[in-house]
C-alpha cells in the first residue's frame, strides 16, 4: 500500500452553545496523527444569526473554518473526510476528494443530503475489528473522487477506524475549551 495521508475535517459546537469550533486532523495511514489544527471559537452575532439562517452553519464550518484551515495545513493529504453533511460543499472550494463518513447501521432511518449523491457506499473491514462505515462523495465529484479513492479508503480502513479521529478531534476541543478561553 502507498504511504497516503488522510485528512478528517470538521465543526464543533463549543461548550457553551453559542459558538464553534473548526478542526483539521491529517494522520498517516495508520492514523498516527501528522498535524492538528483548530480555529479558535467563532461566535455568530444576533445580525449574522438573522441573515444567514440555516446556512449559517455551513457558512462558519466551510468558509470560516475549513477552508482558511486546509489552506494553513504543512501536511496536504490525498483525501479528506467529513461527517456533517453540510461540510461536503467544502469540495467545490478545494481540489481534494472529499468523502462524507458515516457509521452504517446508523444511517438507515436518516434522509439523504440534498449536498451529496444518493449512492452510499458500504465499506467492511476486512478483518471484521471496526463497525461497517458509509460513505458519499458530493455529486458534481462523485465519479471523479471514487476513482481516485475507493480501493485507498479500503485499504486505509484495514489499518484502523477511519470514524474514531472524528472523536479523537472533538476530546481536543473539549480539552482546549477548558484550558483556554479562546476555544469556549
Amino acid at each position: 500500500m502507498s504511504r497516503k495521508k488522510i485528512g478528517f475535517v470538521s465543526l464543533y459546537e463549543t461548550e457553551v452553545k453559542d459558538s464553534y469550533v473548526g478542526t483539521v486532523l491529517i494522520t498517516d495511514h495508520y492514523g498516527i496523527p501528522l498535524e492538528f489544527k483548530c480555529t479558535h471559537s467563532v461566535k455568530a452575532t444576533a445580525i449574522q444569526k438573522a441573515l444567514y439562517g440555516e446556512r449559517l452553519e455551513p457558512y462558519i464550518g466551510i468558509e470560516l473554518c475549513g477552508v482558511p484551515l486546509l489552506k494553513s495545513i504543512t501536511n496536504t493529504p490525498d483525501f479528506l473526510f467529513i461527517s456533517i453533511p453540510y461540510l461536503v460543499g467544502i469540495r467545490k472550494k478545494i481540489d481534494l476528494p472529499t468523502i462524507l463518513i458515516s457509521r452504517a447501521e446508523k444511517n438507515k432511518d436518516t434522509e439523504s443530503s440534498a449536498n451529496t449523491s444518493d449512492e452510499k457506499i458500504l465499506i467492511v473491514n476486512e478483518y471484521d475489528t471496526y463497525e461497517p462505515i458509509e460513505i458519499e462523495y458530493h455529486p458534481d465529484f462523485a465519479k471523479h473522487d471514487s476513482n481516485l479513492t475507493l480501493e485507498e479508503i479500503q485499504l486505509v480502513f484495514a489499518n484502523f477506524d477511519l470514524f474514531e479521529p472524528f472523536d479523537r478531534m472533538r476530546k481536543s476541543v473539549e480539552i482546549l475549551g477548558k484550558s483556554d478561553s479562546k476555544f469556549k
